[in-house]
């Protein structure tokens, strides 16, 4: 017998949008600063690959933002930016990983997250979904 995963509950729901030129103003006004606060070293590597990376960080953001109230916090004592990590898998779905303290403190959360920007806005919705393991022949 195999254990197949279902999402039979959405548990939270998230989003945001964003002027991509306040991410802009944030990163020329603090530089390097901003960036490592906000975005670990993974998510600065895939941003960077682009000519021009800021609508990248703007989709992460927004996307960590849309993580965050979908857990039903903000970011501060209970959840750090660093405790979320947005990457893509190989086809370049945007793919949610959260620091050992999250993954405690939120019981390993499965979040589904969609991110999209254009030359303005970027924005994120996010769905922290419940998965129960059932069997199947």
């Amino acid at each position: 017998m195999t254990k197949t995963w279902t999402n039979n509950l959405i548990r939270g729901i998230g989003n945001d949008i964003l002027e991509i030129k306040r991410i802009r103003n944030s990163i020329h006004r603090h530089g390097q600063h901003f960036i490592n606060r906000i975005f670990t070293q993974k998510e600065q590597d895939y941003c960077y690959k682009f000519q021009d990376s800021v609508p990248h960080f703007a989709g992460r953001f927004t996307a960590k933002e849309a993580i965050a109230k979908a857990l039903g916090t903000g970011f501060g004592a209970n959840l750090s930016w660093l405790d979320i990590e947005v990457l893509n898998d190989e086809l370049g779905k945007p793919i949610v990983l959260f620091s050992d303290t999250a993954n405690e403190k939120f019981k390993s959360p499965h979040i589904l997250v969609s991110i999209s920007h254009a030359q303005n806005y970027a924005t994120a919705i996010a769905l922290w979904v419940y998965l129960r393991a059932y069997a199947s022949q």
